[in-house]
């Protein structure tokens, strides 16, 4: 067997293609034209490749977007102040806060993002939504992710599904939306013992370990769908958290590093903020 991979970039291009057409829509109905406000700290953690990338993409989609770069001095009170400024601005729909460094408190400057601007779904009002079933603004990578699930036309009534990694961006959530799907879910991370014994059954596999190559074949069930979120750089080179070169040989489908998990992701961010849009 070698494995179906899931075209990222493919699902990714489908909902541009959407995005694109409604805020084309906005603006001749509503002459309402989505702003985005990204947030960058220029440090190792920034990515700034990333938000020039959504950049790019925004610009193609008819979409404003500004991009913040901070230098890594910026204390919390200064990003607090600059997102109260854009909480306020009636050009911009979404603010999106990259990485930070360490010494700056993300919970709390995430919790100063107006909920109706917060295109990330980290807001505790849009989290306890989500949790109450109320999916207006969900986390765009658990988004994403769903989306590459949804691709491959596989039905996830009664299987079993395990998610390796237990974060706010991807654990939690996309166990949450695989519950509504009536899979029977398993989370796991970096203290199970016996990580295999779990993995082995799992139909449906989202990997978020932030470790590379950490799973390998035997540690997966012959035709689960497998789903690597993982983004390491080794040298030059980009891996995930699954040995692919192994894992292709046992499993159905699986997700590319790079071109698989990255390039949805940015369009589901993209997405929420029509919601958001929409919406204010």
């Amino acid at each position: 067997m070698v494995a179906n991979l899931i075209n990222g970039e493919q699902v990714a291009r489908e909902v541009r293609e959407s995005i694109k057409k409604e805020v084309a829509l906005l603006k001749k109905e509503q002459s309402i034209t989505p702003g985005l406000a990204i947030i960058v700290i220029r440090s190792p953690f920034a990515r700034v490749h990333v938000a020039r990338l959504k950049e790019r993409t925004c610009h193609q989609l008819g979409i404003k977007c500004q991009i913040f770069y901070l230098p890594e001095t910026t204390t919390d009170e200064e990003i607090i102040h600059l997102i109260e400024r854009l909480n306020r601005s009636k050009d911009v729909h979404g603010i999106n806060i990259h990485p930070l460094t360490p010494h700056l408190d993300h919970t709390l400057i995430s919790q100063v993002v107006d909920y109706r601007k917060d295109v990330e779904g980290l807001h505790f009002l849009n989290m306890g939504n989500f949790l109450m079933g109320e999916h207006h603004m969900v986390n765009f990578v658990a988004r994403g992710i769903m989306k590459l699930i949804e691709s491959t036309g596989e039905d996830l009534e009664d299987k079993k599904a395990v998610i390796v990694g237990r974060s706010q961006l991807v654990g939690k959530p996309v166990s949450f939306l695989l519950i509504k799907k009536n899979a029977t879910v398993s989370i796991c991370h970096s203290q199970t013992p016996n990580l295999e014994v779990f993995t082995k059954k799992a139909d449906l596999l989202v990997v978020a370990a932030g470790h590379p190559h950490t799973i390998r074949k035997n540690m997966v069930k012959e035709g689960a769908i497998v789903i690597d979120v993982g983004v390491n750089q080794v040298g030059t080179r980009l891996i995930g958290d699954v040995d692919h070169e192994e894992v292709e040989k046992v499993a159905k489908w699986v997700t590319p590093v790079p071109g698989g998990v990255g390039p949805v992701t940015i369009a589901m961010l993209l997405d929420n903020l029509v919601r958001a849009a929409k919406s204010q």
